[in-house]
């Protein structure tokens, strides 16, 4: 399958705009410029035909988007439209070159980094913070399956509060380290377990604070490379 129908409509789109009084023109031609860059990559695309529902809801969007811009006089509804459209059109450009499966490696080290950061952090913060962080997690989960940005977004909130609560056992570690004996019998003296348990609370946590670090540092660059295939 040919992508000319899709050019077409980029093109009657960025004239579109063109044409427009719209104020705010650094928006504008900002918006322009990108379109133009994703039509010449759709110059360069042969699309599976395996894809053609999302080919087909591509132009159909794409024909609806175009008329309403046509009627529109709002120069904020304007932009909002063609923003959305480029938004569905970068997501449908990921589908076609099969970078779609990213989404997928992004989901895996995102649920991680969530649960660690559950698991971890109320030691050091109580289950206050924990709780608050639930809900845009879970949030996060049905966004990115979905495929919708602010799902997305909601899941990097998760990003920041794990590499602090990283950090700190990070640090708790190296502590720990210098100080094994001191640290072993704190852990003993506070939680009453036997020597080997106090052993594995000592040790397992801090471990966990590295591979959250990790994690962490995984999602935001696998979340900031799969951007532009959310919707």
């Amino acid at each position: 399958m040919k992508s000319q129908e899709i050019i077409n409509i980029i093109d009657s789109l960025v004239k579109l705009l063109k044409s427009k009084n719209i104020t705010n023109e650094n928006k504008r031609d900002k918006l322009i410029n990108q379109m133009e860059n994703i039509k010449n990559d759709f110059k360069d695309i042969k699309i599976d035909k395996k894809y053609k529902d999302v080919y087909n809801s591509l132009l159909k969007r794409g024909k609806n988007i175009k008329k309403e811009i046509q009627e529109s006089k709002d120069q904020k509804d304007i932009l909002e439209k063609a923003l959305s459209y480029k938004r569905f059109l970068t997501a449908a450009r990921g589908d076609f070159r099969g970078e779609h499966l990213n989404i997928q490696k992004y989901y895996w080290p995102y649920i991680l980094t969530s649960v660690l950061f559950l698991a971890l952090s109320p030691q050091y913060f109580g289950f206050v913070l924990p709780m608050i962080f639930f809900v845009p997690i879970f949030l996060g989960v049905r966004g990115v399956r979905s495929r919708a940005i602010t799902g997305l977004y909601m899941s990097l909130t998760v990003v920041p509060v794990s590499y602090m609560t990283s950090f700190i056992w990070m640090k708790y570690g190296i502590y720990a380290f210098n100080n094994y004996n001191l640290a072993l019998t704190q852990i003993i003296e506070q939680t009453g377990r036997s020597n080997t348990v106090s052993n594995l609370l000592l040790v397992i946590p801090p471990i966990l604070g590295v591979i959250l670090f990790l994690s962490a540092s995984v999602q935001l660059y696998l979340g900031y490379k799969s951007k532009d295939l959310f919707i």
